[in-house]
């Protein structure tokens, strides 16, 4: 990249330059300047000589920025150098496994607000989140890379994918400090305060949202590899927004030797098969998906009132999977099975496969009354289980519930030794499925689904598993917890206001 960089002698003579209306005597000084001609239409369309002029102290950042900006084949693809300074009113949001959230303003328009506008349409502000890296005083070139996965995945654009604006440094930590877009809050917040006012169409909503914006990270030949609601922001929109693709590792990591490369994740979301020692791939995205669907559907984190250790990890391997009184239609049930079937070649395909089941779920809430049907009773029944305390307790639209104190919703490594082969349970308890009668039994067929995979070759596959663990609350220290005060249970938060 160096032959591509500005000189001080080059950047000292334009970088006061209004690139969206440069003069004719302006223009002809760039050509003859700069002599790249990459370099010179880029910085043409985008004024890219902002960043060299304000340099992190860090060759690798300095690198990693700069690269980004030349790459650049969109708006949301532009990152820049920010100086600590230009944030104000900060404030602590949470602490995740790798980073610590704040909040704050930052005191200037993103790069591509003020370049690609006019200058008396630009707003000078924007609220922000802050996300802290932590021990990043030596980040690695390493963790760099994983980073740039949220750059490529943002091609296209994206509503559904969570927007990194550029990279400061805290001065009292001198820790490197990633400036993202700032949503409402996480989708673990959202169902936690709102979960008992939401519709099944509701709920379809934001799974259809998730499944865009992991067919977005999956187009650009990436994985996300740390799918949780906690990385799932809540727009104020409504739209769902996958967030933090590439930050579940520490950032000082380095390469790891032979077979000893970490795993790093929160455990009631990972594959079985990751969690034996396989590489992340799309389809532990996909099983990811199931477990969050899961949660979305029945308001519960995943094996909330168990601990998240070794044991768990087996259990999963032999084919254990999140278990709940709550009722949920028949197709959903089928979406999930599928996700979260311990073989990922009996998950869905790809992503695009993952997208069009989510969407069939609209074309069956609009035309099948069998459907609709479905959903009321659904409802009925689940209400009669409110009522009798089967269900988590609420107050109004929030949810109480109980957590275990070692139920950890954050990301770490998980080191675990000679899990079992994974599969699917032996037993017929299926995700508890509402038990309708033969009338309202679907002809999926006549509703536009393919239960199979897109090549037809493999049924879509219900995953079996036994009872989950029981246990007495009371021996092992849990306590009936507002999950609003559950700090184990938000994993990382993006509050709004």
């Amino acid at each position: 990249m160096d032959e591509i960089k500005f000189s001080d002698d080059v950047f000292e003579q334009i970088k006061d330059f209004e690139h969206w209306y440069l003069t004719e005597e302006q223009k002809s000084l760039i050509d003859k300047l700069i002599l790249n001609e990459e370099l010179k239409e880029r910085y043409k369309r985008r004024d890219l000589c902002k960043f060299f002029g304000q340099a992190s102290g860090n060759n690798e950042v300095d690198k990693f920025i700069q690269e980004a900006q030349l790459k650049a084949k969109n708006k949301h693809q532009i990152l820049e150098w920010i100086e600590y300074d230009k944030f104000e009113d900060i404030k602590y949001l949470a602490k995740g496994g790798f980073g610590t959230i704040y909040k704050a303003i930052w005191k200037e328009d993103p790069f591509w607000k003020k370049n690609y506008g006019f200058p008396w349409k630009i707003k000078r502000e924007t609220k922000v989140a802050l996300k802290c890296l932590h021990n990043s005083q030596d980040i690695s070139a390493e963790f760099l890379k994983e980073l740039e996965s949220n750059i490529i995945a943002n091609e296209s654009g994206s509503d559904w994918l969570g927007r990194c604006f550029g990279i400061t440094k805290d001065p009292k930590t001198n820790n490197f400090t990633m400036v993202m877009e700032l949503q409402k809050c996480s989708l673990r917040q959202h169902l936690n305060d709102n979960f008992n006012s939401l519709s099944w169409d509701d709920k379809v909503k934001i799974l259809y949202g998730i499944s865009i914006g992991i067919k977005s990270i999956h187009e650009g030949g990436l994985i996300h590899r740390d799918l949780h609601c906690g990385n799932i922001l809540a727009h104020s929109a409504g739209i769902s927004i996958v967030a933090d693709l590439g930050l579940c590792q520490p950032a000082n990591i380095k390469s790891s030797q032979g077979d000893d490369k970490k795993i790093y994740g929160v455990l009631p979301y990972v594959a079985p098969e990751v969690l034996r020692g396989n590489e992340y791939t799309q389809a532990s995205d996909i099983y990811g998906f199931g477990i969050i669907a899961y949660e979305i559907c029945t308001g519960l984190p995943p094996y909330h009132n168990i601990a998240h250790n070794e044991l768990l990890a087996i259990k999963i391997c032999q084919g254990l999977r999140p278990k709940s009184n709550y009722k949920i239609p028949q197709p959903i049930v089928d979406i999930i099975n599928q996700c979260w079937d311990a073989d990922p070649s009996k998950r869905p395909n790809n992503a695009d496969d993952l997208f069009a089941l989510i969407n069939n779920l609209n074309i069956l809430k609009v035309d099948s009354a069998i459907y609709n049907k479905q959903i009321e009773e659904a409802d009925e029944i689940n209400k009669k289980l409110s009522s009798t305390v089967r269900l988590p307790l609420s107050t109004n639209n929030t949810l109480s519930y109980m957590t275990h104190p070692q139920a950890v919703y954050t990301s770490r490594l998980l080191d675990f030794k000679n899990l079992p082969v994974p599969k699917n349970a032996d037993n017929n308890n299926e995700l508890h499925v509402t038990e309708y009668p033969e009338s309202l039994i679907m002809d999926f067929t006549k509703h536009c689904i393919n239960l199979k995979n897109a090549n037809n070759n493999d049924e879509l596959h219900g995953v079996e598993y036994p009872e989950s663990l029981i246990m007495d609350f009371t021996k092992h220290g849990m306590n009936l917890k507002n999950a609003d005060n559950n700090d184990k249970l938000h994993g990382v938060d993006y509050p709004g206001n």
